[in-house]
């Protein structure tokens, strides 16, 4: 290795090929084309979506291998800083003097640089996230929990909730229960004004399937009136204030967990609910669910997607919902001719918009039913209602032409 600092003259012909071979082997010496080839720039070729394979052909192998479930695979790689080279090249006249030249890495332990890991995360085999661990810590987590489908689709970019929801009302009865009272539900402990927001929710969510729900002044009025404080479903004032308000049932429940860590950006919401018979004190229906996301620190919009999922099963055991949707938000209006439905709003991907229906559609008939026969709003919604895998004919009426979209609905979520 004497060559690194010889300065020796050589014919013009041997120049050349000398200085390269001199140049390679000092830059090889001095710890420069290591740092070039270790660089954490090589993550740079990284890109979603892309597969196992790809990754390995991009990055080579990994240094260590973290975890391996058969789903989720965490690689480690020791790489150096982006920059690292031009450390390792500015000591090198410093390494070679001493003999760093041949002993690497002394000018890294000298410059204080070393190697850092850099994990890379694929899930069933595809690129989810990489990058440091602690940077990527959340997205790991989110990556676990929802896959790198949900992580790069914009359509699915949150995790399902774990719901349940059953009891004995069905379709032959709900026709009783045409007004219903939401009372306050129980706060998360030492998280005031929760049972507040999520009654709101479920107040809201019960009025888009078309059930009476008693007003919140009013319910605020009797409750202000009578001086009782509602905690328990079997409380015989529970009851009282339901026959109250005109209400044929009311529904109570409590908020369990409502975790917010903003630093982390993740959260979880624990929920129940239960419907009950203001008459008899039976109980009609029960849902509760629980949801815990690594990917916002939002947990009202949680608490509206767990309550979303319970009242779909319970509108699906009613008849209120079919199991099946098509993706479309329209609007029930009436004219001199009858009723129809005005398309306002298709989500992107669903069998609604795949099926050609477009936004400002009136939509006349549902199945042969022509919505001009229907009674009420339920009754609309009932003839144009589709169970998951089923086909809903839509009579279509678009400026002056009368088409019709036949449309295959997917399994609604939670069911």
């Amino acid at each position: 290795m004497r060559f690194c600092s010889s300065g020796l003259s050589r014919p013009r012909t041997v120049v050349g090929p000398v200085l390269t071979i001199m140049v390679s082997a000092l830059l090889s010496g001095c710890g420069v084309a290591y740092t070039i080839i270790k660089s954490e720039a090589k993550l740079d070729r990284l890109a979603v979506p892309m597969t196992k394979a790809q990754v390995l052909d991009e990055i080579g192998r990994p240094d260590r291998v973290l975890r391996d479930d058969g789903r989720m695979l965490v690689w480690e790689y020791s790489l150096t800083a982006r920059k690292q080279w031009l450390y390792e090249l500015g000591y090198c006249p410093i390494s070679v003097w001493i003999g760093g030249c041949i002993i690497y890495p002394f000018t890294n332990i000298v410059s204080d640089q070393r190697e850092y890991p850099q994990h890379v995360i694929l899930v069933n085999d595809e690129l989810c996230a990489w990058g440091p661990p602690v940077a990527i810590l959340q997205r790991r987590r989110a990556c676990a929990t929802v896959g790198v489908s949900s992580m790069h689709n914009g359509n699915a970019a949150r995790p399902e909730p774990v719901v349940s929801g059953n009891g004995p009302i069905n379709r032959e009865t709900i026709d009783r229960y045409r007004t219903m009272a939401v009372m306050l539900f129980e706060d998360a402990a030492g998280v005031q004004g929760t049972g507040s927001r999520v009654a709101g929710i479920v107040t809201t969510l019960m009025l888009d399937l078309d059930v009476h729900m008693v007003e919140r002044a009013k319910l605020d009025e009797v409750l202000k009136e009578q001086v009782i404080q509602l905690t328990h479903a079997d409380d015989a004032n529970v009851l009282k204030v339901g026959k109250l308000l005109g209400a044929q049932a009311i529904i109570v429940g409590e908020v369990q967990q409502w975790e917010r860590r903003e630093q982390e950006r993740t959260h979880s919401v624990s929920l129940a609910l239960r419907m009950i018979d203001v008459e008899t004190g039976v109980l009609l229906f029960s849902g509760a669910g629980h949801l815990t996301d690594p990917t916002t620190d939002n947990p009202e919009s949680s608490a509206r997607l767990i309550v979303h999922r319970i009242l779909a099963r319970f509108g699906s055991q009613t008849g209120l919902l079919g199991s099946g949707r098509i993706g479309v938000n329209w609007e029930l209006q009436e004219e001199k001719t009858g009723r129809f439905y005005v398309v306002r709003e298709l989500r992107s991907g669903l069998p609604a918009e795949k099926a050609g229906l477009k936004v400002g559609d009136l939509v006349v008939g549902c199945n042969g039913s022509a919505l001009t026969s229907a009674k009420t709003e339920r009754d609309a919604k009932r003839f144009c209602q589709v169970d998951a895998g089923q086909t809903l004919q839509l009579d279509v009426r678009r400026a002056d032409q009368s088409i019709e979209v036949v449309v295959t609905a997917e399994k609604r979520p939670g069911l």
